[in-house]
């Protein structure tokens, strides 16, 4: 019986300081991972996700503005055949 209890208190022990443990692992992740974001952020680093997203807008920019030169294109075509239109019909 004496035996069982020891067993038993040591049981709980260890199972207490294994939490601890983890608790305090789990801590550190997070002070590290703050103190790292700050370091990053410092020299104008970005994450891999920010990167992406970043990228992607400026591939749909790019887009748009292939886009748009496009429609300038096309009006500068249309105004340059109205312009030579007008100008065979004074000539």
């Amino acid at each position: 019986m004496l035996k069982s209890k020891f067993i038993n208190d040591f049981s709980n022990i260890a199972q207490g300081a294994f939490s601890t443990m983890n608790a305090i692992k789990e801590e550190l992740d997070v002070i590290v991972k703050s103190r790292l974001e700050r370091v990053l952020v410092s020299k104008g680093l970005v994450t891999k996700d920010e990167y992406d997203i970043i990228l992607l807008r400026i591939n749909n920019l790019n887009m748009k503005i292939d886009g748009l030169e496009a429609k300038i294109d096309n009006h500068a075509k249309q105004l340059k055949d109205l312009v030579g239109t007008k100008k065979n019909k004074k000539g």
